[in-house]
């Protein structure tokens, strides 16, 4: 199974994705990890597709060794969705959509302008970032969960079938 969370920042893709990952034994592949890292070993100064590439990479190493994965990224391009569909497909994997948004748009803001990066090089985006950020529409058939209300793991979950 390969389960791909996708949001806007702030909205708690990795929380969840970290629960999600946690309660089902999946692997958690996080974006940002990888951007980081590519920085942080001073082979990119800015980043693009590569920490996508280097993710799918480690997504098809555990998918072959028959590891469910949860992937959590802003995923706000579809070129950026396409090869972990087209991978999720080489291995008969289920792929499970996800969107998180936050309706609230107070509580998006506080989360954005209050956390502190928990990756050491990370530079958050600001909130005029959050707010003039752009994405594609998703084609894939996805679940929207809201984490502004209710237990945002719960339904992810229960989108899973878990």
């Amino acid at each position: 199974m390969l389960v791909v969370v996708g949001g806007l920042p702030g909205v708690g893709k990795t929380t969840v994705a970290r629960a999600v990952a946690g309660r089902t034994g999946a692997a958690h592949l996080r974006i940002d990890t990888f951007e980081v890292a590519l920085v942080r070993l001073g082979l990119l100064t800015e980043v693009g597709a590569e920490g996508y590439e280097l993710a799918l990479a480690a997504a098809d190493t555990c998918l072959t060794a028959g590891t469910d994965v949860v992937v959590d990224a802003v995923f706000d391009v579809a070129a950026a969705r396409r090869p972990f569909r087209e991978l999720a497909a080489r291995h008969g994997a289920d792929v499970h959509w996800v969107r998180l948004i936050c309706t609230d748009r107070v509580e998006h803001r506080r989360r954005v302008t209050g956390r502190t990066a928990d990756l050491a090089g990370h530079v958050l985006p600001t909130w005029p970032q959050v707010q003039a950020w752009t994405a594609d529409q998703w084609h894939e058939r996805h679940t929207v969960v809201d984490t502004a209300v209710g237990d945002p793991v719960a339904a992810v979950l229960s989108a899973l079938g878990r």
